[in-house]
């Protein structure tokens, strides 16, 4: 039998993941500065959102927050507590999410690893998250564990010396909460954390400012 050529197994091996489904994006809505888009997943009724902002600061500058746990909290919303649990390499860690959800849902929790991927073709940065079970955080009684099927951070620089920033998120929180309540949260989410991020990123080059 003759082999596959290499791109013949890549464009198979990318057909088979859930973020490249042949699905189209489909906008859900423009404003203040945040796309947002959604499509469908084969197999699953939960569908997969994306968002794109440019934010007035350098790469680097962006790297630094979403590096650091203890801040998180701040700019993402309902979050608790956000800490690592492992520090796996320079690139890789495994984190840990805790989420206050309104009454009467319960809180939620996610335990993921966290992989940084560089990526030669257009010197962006991408953060691959997903979630991943560890013993270094058990479920614990109360609290609802959701998953990560694919959250994932694209920082690209631009020639203006901005970011633009392209988040995809598909999560499912788990419990009894019905699949068209789920979707509802996918589409608003990635656009919260956006304008979150944005703020934050801001706040920080201001404060920096001030105290030279």
């Amino acid at each position: 039998m003759n082999a596959l050529p290499e791109r013949s197994i890549l464009l198979l091996l990318l057909t088979l993941l859930p973020g490249y489904c042949t699905a189209d994006w489909v906008q859900a809505s423009d404003k203040e500065g945040i796309q947002i888009y959604t499509r469908k997943i084969a197999g699953s009724p939960i569908v997969m959102a994306k968002g794109i902002i440019t934010i007035d600061a350098k790469p680097a500058t962006i790297l630094k927050i979403l590096d650091n746990n203890a801040n998180h909290p701040k700019w993402i919303p309902f979050l608790q507590e956000s800490r690592q649990l492992q520090l796996i390499s320079n690139t890789e860690r495994l984190e840990y999410n805790l989420f206050d959800a309104p009454w009467p849902a319960s809180n939620r929790d996610f335990v993921f690893r966290v992989k940084a991927i560089p990526s030669r073709h257009n010197k962006s940065l991408i953060f691959s998250i997903k979630s991943e079970p560890s013993p270094l955080m058990p479920k614990q009684q109360g609290i609802v564990r959701g998953i990560l099927h694919e959250s994932t951070f694209r920082l690209t620089p631009l020639k203006s010396g901005k970011t633009e920033v392209e988040l995809l998120f598909q999560a499912d929180p788990r419990g009894w909460i019905p699949n068209w309540i789920t979707n509802i949260v996918q589409r608003a989410w990635p656009y919260k954390v956006l304008k979150g991020l944005r703020t934050q990123t801001l706040s920080n080059k201001q404060g920096s400012r001030s105290t030279h």
